[in-house]
């Protein structure tokens, strides 16, 4: 019994001491986390792909310098054959232009019609003339009304040369803003070699087959000509209008 005793008092003062122990140890622990700083030391980190790079930049730099080579090169070739695409191109567009050019100066119906509408143009231009004349003499009658016959004379010439100048300056204004629409229209949807490649089909037809078309429908060339682009353009205005509509570009 008194061994057993002793034991439990050794277990006992063990267990004692033990939790002495872990209080001291708790209270070192607090301690540092209180009045101790922390002191963080950088460590650096391999990262993989820094290996990777210098040890492929070299070949990546040799295949880029032989990429940028090759790349030039081409760019180079491509430049000429353009070039001399675009060459070819003018030259036979050149070449259907004069050959018709000249084909219409042999063709006497082709010549006879273009005689007639230019006939036709200045006969409305002189009419035109003369009935702005007209009308401003009847305009400047009002002022030979006035008794005194100096201011008569000045007021009748007055009156004639306002409504000239203002007819021929209103004239000259409708046909700059006409003019100007009208070049708008065809730069943003005919300014390209389809409209060239037009106009010189539909002369050449014009010209070759011109008695043909003669015979079959009494109208004149030029007039022809003229509605054929106007049609053409007005095809084009269309077709160009549904694709920005449809965002096309």
């Amino acid at each position: 019994m008194q061994s057993e005793k002793e034991k439990k008092k050794r277990a006992d003062s063990t267990i004692e001491e033990c939790r002495d122990k872990l209080r001291q140890a708790k209270r070192e622990k607090e301690y540092a986390l209180t009045y101790q700083k922390k002191v963080e030391i950088p460590v650096q980190k391999p990262v993989l792909y820094e290996r990777c790079q210098n040890c492929d930049r070299r070949a990546y730099q040799q295949a880029k310098e032989k990429y940028e080579y090759q790349r030039n090169g081409l760019e180079k070739k491509y430049k000429v054959k353009t070039m001399g695409f675009d060459a070819m191109m003018v030259v036979l567009w050149w070449y259907a232009i004069m050959t018709t050019v000249f084909a219409a100066m042999r063709a006497e119906t082709f010549i006879g019609d273009l005689t007639a509408f230019a006939d036709t143009v200045w006969n409305g231009i002189c009419q035109s003339g003369k009935w702005i004349v007209d009308v401003g003499n009847a305009l400047a009658q009002v002022g030979d009304r006035i008794p005194n016959e100096t201011m008569a004379i000045v007021a009748h010439w007055l009156l004639f040369v306002i409504v000239i100048v203002g007819t021929a300056v209103a004239v000259g204004v409708l046909m700059v803003i006409a003019e100007k629409k009208v070049t708008k229209v065809y730069r943003e949807n005919c300014w390209d070699v389809i409209s060239v490649g037009v106009a010189v089909t539909s002369v050449a037809l014009v010209v070759y087959l011109g008695d043909w078309i003669k015979y079959l429908k009494k109208l004149n060339l030029v007039v022809i000509l003229l509605l054929v682009q106007v049609v053409y353009v007005g095809i084009r205005v269309y077709v160009n209008g549904c694709r920005r509509a449809r965002g096309y570009y």
